[in-house]
């Protein structure tokens, strides 16, 4: 049986369009995060949300995490299909890194909650509404930012499960997906308090200071974060090339160049092939082998 381990989950932000266009948005996303949590095997860790992509640190075994990513993709795929204006492209490639050492880890929880400040919005991430940044290695009298309304008035939170199925779904925006009715809701968020590990986040730096130190982020260890990465995501041959280098292989391994003569056993095995000798992505295998992205993932390390 495979062993949980952390996942970094994110959106490849050059291959992401028109992700968020209005408020309504945000909340959208936040609250999937929430839905996604319930309805997989995941853990999430921590998140923040961008105007242009996501990042968050997951727990789980492999396939849940796929799971996870999977069940977040095709729900704002059917939330943008639903609200985009006419004309108006839009697309979501999401990606999920395994964390396999230390000190990635440190550097990529740090980096999950960091964003918004980071990318030069006028908030300090403890105080940025679409992320869990404000969760960490605060003391039991602070009172969670999703309390407060847009007036700055406090608000107590309702479980989910005290409201009427039109509202239930204007925050899960799925008529199939729900979440524990226990779960609070305070100012149109499904809390994360709910579901996020907080303990488990701390437990990655253990002190307030070690935690202080990480958020700094500095340049060394961004790039280095920027370089992990560049290095799971693969790289792209141009079109040609890579049809010529996977009927190369395909032709050593099986006798023929076609991968379309293949069972599915067999393009899973050269789809593993080409990503073992050529990094290719997995956007790249996935039309060179004829087997769905997300399949691809399940079979193929990353």
């Amino acid at each position: 049986m495979e062993n949980p381990r952390y996942y970094h989950f994110c959106a490849n932000g050059a291959e992401t369009k028109n992700y968020i266009l209005s408020e309504r948005d945000y909340y959208a996303n936040f609250n999937l995060f929430g839905v996604c949590a319930a309805n997989s095997g995941a853990v999430v860790v921590s998140f923040s949300i961008e105007d242009s992509h996501p990042h968050g640190l997951l727990w789980g075994t492999r396939q849940d995490c796929l799971g996870f990513m999977t069940l977040y993709e095709n729900q704002y795929r059917h939330y943008a299909a639903r609200t985009r204006p006419p004309g108006r492209t839009f697309s979501l490639h999401c990606e999920l890194y395994p964390v396999l050492d230390e000190n990635y880890l440190l550097n990529v929880a740090a980096y999950t909650i960091i964003q918004p400040t980071k990318d030069g919005k006028p908030v300090m991430y403890y105080d940025y509404l679409w992320g869990t940044g404000s969760m960490y290695f605060r003391s039991e009298s602070s009172i969670p930012v999703w309390y407060y309304d847009k007036n700055g008035s406090l608000r107590r939170p309702v479980p989910i499960g005290q409201m009427g199925t039109r509202i239930k779904r204007e925050l899960t925006h799925s008529q199939q997906l729900a979440v524990p009715d226990d779960w609070l809701v305070c100012n149109g968020f499904i809390l994360p308090s709910n579901y996020v590990d907080v303990a488990r986040f701390e437990g990655i730096y253990q002190t307030h200071n070690r935690f202080r130190v990480f958020t700094s982020s500095p340049r060394q260890r961004e790039e280095e974060l920027l370089r992990k990465m560049a290095e799971y995501r693969g790289v792209s041959l141009e079109d040609m090339e890579a049809r010529s280098v996977c009927g190369d292989i395909c032709k050593q391994l099986f006798g023929f160049r076609d991968p379309r003569r293949l069972d599915s056993p067999r393009r899973i095995t050269l789809a593993q092939q080409l990503r073992r000798q050529y990094r290719l992505s997995f956007r790249q295998l996935s039309t060179l082998v004829y087997v769905p992205e997300n399949e691809l993932r399940r079979y193929v390390r990353t």
